[in-house]
């Protein structure tokens, strides 16, 4: 019986053979056949004005390299790019101003992109020229014997705040599609109530570059010459950023410091902006609503600060369902407030490094720890290294689905909690992140975490080294700092262009 199995299977094995062996010699499967390369500018159209720039970050990926990219209008060559052969997903950047002849017409942009094996793809984006007419207003205005610039309307033309002159957003101000407005160094801007707000929609740019001596300020008019003084939290608005998604560049905000914002919305709003925008050194100062709210997108944040903010000091979540994927390093949130100090919502993404968090109960000797240091919620996740948090109820908690991902994504790692609560229980962690904490059974060592309280001065001065790690080592984003904390002794960033929690300028 096993004779007859043994060659039933080889008869069975020869036919296959000869079958596999006897197909057609002339069938030719050809060569690998690669995928062609693809090519998205983001939007198809636009109108604009002669002086305006055509602002596009357009997304690449090819299958193999990339050989070119040649941008032609009609049979002219606009922008022609060749490659070495290492590049292949690309997120390029096409900057081009409309020419006067173009006025009265309309043209059409072909974008080409070629990988090294010749395979092409294109896109196109037409162009519409017009005379531009302008839709907004800035009119000389004296109030109380002081003279200032009003502003109104869309900002339609790259327009200029210059600091010799101060400035009032009266009710929305709008800064459109392909239009830029530069504000100077040292430039001083007023909102009036509620409805003054600064808007940067989609595809428009900012320009708002400060320095240590001259910030740009955003404040209340109660501010200005000759008014009361006495801004309360919430007197206006805030500024907004709308971006058109993860790499987008929506242009530069540094040096700028918002303060008594936050009247029926946030202080400081980043809606789908992306990785190619600047922020940097940006402060929040005694807001009503949340201070830094960053709305789905992939933009970065680096050296702020939120002080003594009503609400949630630094909230990210989604944007049309889609959650925000971004970086932070060097963030202190500061305040006698119990608003919670970082809060994940909405399948959001952070990866953050080196914070200080001081909470009310170490600001204010007479308030109790309160709020949250870090509320992860909502099926957000955070990856966090080198963080204080001190003087608040609980220093971190994860609720409504953002505790399944503890480990992998969400870590808390190399950190220090001290001086908080949670009922009693000093170092604040909730049963939540219990193997975060290292005062409880369930701790892994592995994430280095420490509840040693260390120094901290001048209400956010300080850091350790004895439990941190170098987050450059872990993603190319971070600059190396190999310390538990935002600020170090001797390196305080904020000197000069901040304000202190008492209203005075940081010394």
């Amino acid at each position: 019986m096993k004779n007859n199995i043994y060659k039933i299977t080889c008869c069975l094995f020869l036919c296959a053979l000869f079958l596999a062996c006897d197909r057609n010699d002339d069938e030719d499967f050809g060569p690998v056949e690669y995928r062609v390369p693809t090519i998205d500018l983001g939007r198809t159209d636009a109108q604009l004005g002669v002086g305006q720039f055509i602002n596009l970050t357009i997304e690449i990926r090819t299958f193999t390299t990339l050989k070119s990219i040649q941008v032609v209008e009609g049979s002219n060559v606009i922008q022609d790019v060749s490659f070495d052969g290492n590049e292949g997903n690309l997120d390029f950047t096409f900057l081009y101003r409309v020419p006067a002849d173009w006025l009265d017409t309309m043209r059409d942009l072909t974008f080409t992109v070629t990988d090294r094996l010749n395979q092409k793809a294109t896109a196109t984006f037409q162009v519409s020229v017009s005379e531009i007419v302008p839709q907004y207003t800035i009119e000389d205005v004296t109030i109380d014997g002081q003279d200032y610039k009003e502003i109104t309307g869309i900002v339609n033309l790259d327009e200029t705040l210059t600091n010799d002159n101060l400035y009032i957003l009266n009710g929305e101000v709008a800064v459109e599609q392909s239009t830029t407005l530069t504000i100077e160094e040292g430039t001083t801007i007023y909102g009036v109530d509620e409805t003054s707000r600064l808007r940067v929609r989609q595809f428009g740019t900012i320009a708002a570059e400060g320095t240590t001596e001259e910030p740009i300020v955003f404040t209340s008019f109660e501010t200005a010459p000759g008014q009361s003084g006495n801004a309360a939290p919430g007197s206006w608005s805030g500024v907004q950023i709308e971006g058109s998604g993860p790499v987008d560049n929506s242009g530069v905000f540094k040096y700028v410091r918002i303060e008594y914002a936050g009247g029926g919305d946030d202080a400081f709003q980043l809606s789908s902006v992306g990785a190619q925008t600047t922020v940097e050194y940006v402060q929040v100062y005694r807001s009503v609503d949340n201070a830094f709210r960053i709305n789905g997108g992939g933009v970065n944040l680096k050296y702020i600060i939120a002080t003594d903010c009503e609400d949630a000091s630094i909230r990210y979540d989604d944007n049309n369902d889609a959650g925000w994927e971004g970086n932070g390093q060097f963030w202190i949130i500061n305040t006698t407030f119990t608003g919670n100090a970082v809060e994940g919502r909405d399948d959001a993404s952070a990866f953050i490094s080196n914070v200080t968090i001081t909470g009310s109960g170490f600001n204010d000797a007479s308030s109790a720890p309160g709020g949250f240091g870090f509320l992860i919620r909502n099926n957000a996740t955070a990856r966090v290294y080198n963080a204080i948090v001190t003087g608040v109820e609980t220093s971190i908690r994860y609720r409504n689905g953002s505790e399944d991902f503890l480990r992998t994504p969400s870590v808390f790692s190399n950190s220090t909690c001290f001086g908080n609560d949670e009922d009693a229980d000093d170092p604040g962690f909730h049963s939540s992140a219990e193997i975060f904490d290292p005062t409880d059974s369930s701790y892994d060592p592995i994430f280095n975490n420490s509840v040693v309280p260390f120094a901290i001065t001048n209400s956010y001065i300080g850091v350790s080294t004895a439990n941190s790690t170098d987050p450059s080592l872990i993603d190319s984003f971070f600059e190396s700092a190999n310390y538990v904390g935002a600020v170090q002794e001797g390196n305080d960033w904020t000197v000069g262009w901040t304000r202190n929690i008492d209203g005075t300028i940081r010394e």
